[in-house]
């Protein structure tokens, strides 16, 4: 098991991969020394190209052949792709030339617990636990760790990974595993605890920062996660997940300016990204700076030309602007990428709307009702909009028909709004009364969709009985 792609740039990792790719270019046979194998496994490994890391153990034993680590290592890839029959395979080898290294039968034990054969992983893990040291026993934990997952026995997961970290709080696979365990478990509180021990031990381990960061969001702590997550990455400026996560956050509680500066920190030390590109566009947004926005848009876009989202936040931009016939392009664009999707059509309806075509505008909010008929704003728009082009009868119909589908609150002062603009006044108070008392605080959209109601005696006189 290794840990997840947190490493600082290697120029040298860097020149051996250019290498090795040189070579295979120019139809040779890539050659290098055992070492070098090794660290260009670990690149492409630690990089999620499992498959070209497999290529590449193959290669290494193809030339050192008598290798233990090379067939370890390979042993791990087919682990990590879920080939844990070959992972054994490549083991019976391994033995031949290291039949007393600890990794092999760790390895094996772990293959074994991924093929359901736990009983046999245990019994082989406690053959290595006579005379273990501190840094083995927190191996043999954290393998141990494995066999509770597979069994689903996530209470004996998290003690037996707080076992590994108390013998080997350097063990970052186990800080690692220990995180997923963590959301497996659900013991954020126990998680706090754990990692600020281990912090006040070792108060550079990004690791511990980082799963403190992650159950301090869970428990609604986000200052205090938004700091664990920076010490992670100033700590280990290659810590991507670190950066990316603290971005995150900082956008879900609209600190935008805050986002901003770490997702740019992600374009100038990670390969940029779909992803990226269109994160910094929301927060660009977010802020108004709709021109910022799309030009980031249009880079995400490059790279991911597929992405129907990202054509739409890009007709958000223009639709901000006004620029409605350029928005009513790039709405169309996402709904031919993605058809069901009930606000593209949302959002499209309005935009033809403001050009002022209603024939296409009303086709638009009733595909995006038939898109979602059990999303109440679907149908309040559609009413919506035969109530701005004064026909309330049909706008009626619509809400009596939204409310039988969704039985919502909002769709009932929705109706409201439409037997006041029908002139049947002593149904829509009688209604207007039972609205309140099933949901007084979504009144307010009575006042959005007919704002005329603000001076009505009658509206204000129930809404003022219900406040007393």
């Amino acid at each position: 098991m290794r840990p997840m792609n947190n490493f600082r740039k290697d120029p040298e990792a860097d020149n051996l991969v250019i290498a090795y790719e040189e070579q295979f270019k120019n139809g040779e046979m890539a050659y290098f020394e055992e070492k070098a194998y090794l660290k260009i496994i670990e690149f492409y490994e630690r990089d999620h190209q499992l498959d070209k890391a497999l290529e590449v153990a193959d290669n290494a034993i193809a030339h050192h052949s008598y290798s233990a680590d090379c067939y370890t290592r390979k042993a791990e890839i087919l682990i990590g792709l879920g080939k844990e029959e070959d992972a054994l395979q490549v083991l019976e080898t391994a033995c031949l030339y290291a039949p007393l290294e600890s990794e092999v039968a760790l390895l094996k034990a772990e293959a074994l617990a991924g093929l359901g054969r736990t009983t046999e992983a245990v019994d082989l893990l406690e053959t290595l636990r006579g005379g273990a040291n501190p840094e083995l026993l927190s191996n043999i934990y954290l393998v141990e760790s494995v066999v509770f997952e597979v069994e689903e026995e996530h209470e004996r997961m998290f003690l037996a990974l707080k076992a590994a970290i108390d013998l080997d709080p350097e063990n970052s696979v186990a800080l690692e595993r220990f995180g997923v365990c963590v959301e497996l478990s659900r013991k954020y509180e126990e998680s706090i605890a754990i990692h600020e021990a281990i912090l006040e031990k070792n108060a550079y381990s990004a690791l511990a920062w980082y799963n403190l960061g992650h159950a301090q969001a869970y428990l609604g702590n986000y200052e205090e996660a938004i700091s664990a997550f920076e010490f992670a990455f100033v700590i280990d400026e290659g810590f991507e997940d670190a950066c990316r996560e603290c971005a995150g956050l900082c956008f879900e509680l609209k600190q935008y300016n805050k986002s901003l500066k770490y997702y740019h920190e992600l374009l100038e030390s990670f390969e940029p990204d779909s992803e990226t590109f269109t994160a910094i566009g929301q927060c660009y947004f977010q802020l108004g700076k709709y021109a910022a926005a799309e030009t980031f848009y249009n880079r995400a876009i490059q790279l991911d030309p597929l992405n129907d989202e990202i054509f739409f936040f890009i007709g958000q931009c223009y639709a901000q602007e006004e620029s409605w016939e350029t928005a009513l392009h790039f709405f169309e664009k996402a709904i031919q990428i993605e058809s069901q999707r009930e606000d593209y059509y949302l959002a499209l309806g309005e935009a033809y709307w403001k050009v002022e075509n209603r024939e296409d505008a009303e086709d638009c909010f009733r595909l995006a009702v038939e898109t979602n008929p059990e999303e109440y704003f679907t149908w309040i728009r559609l009413a919506a909009f035969f109530l701005d082009t004064g026909d309330a009868e049909t706008a009626l119909e619509i809400t009596e028909m939204g409310v039988e589908e969704t039985e919502s609150t909002e769709l009932l002062y929705c109706q409201v709004a439409c037997l006041f603009s029908a002139g049947r006044r002593k149904e829509a108070c009688f209604w207007l009364g039972e609205a309140l008392v099933e949901d007084f605080d979504s009144h307010i959209l009575l006042f959005t969709l007919l704002p005329s109601l603000e001076d009505d005696r009658d509206v204000i006189s129930l809404i003022s009985a219900f406040t007393l």
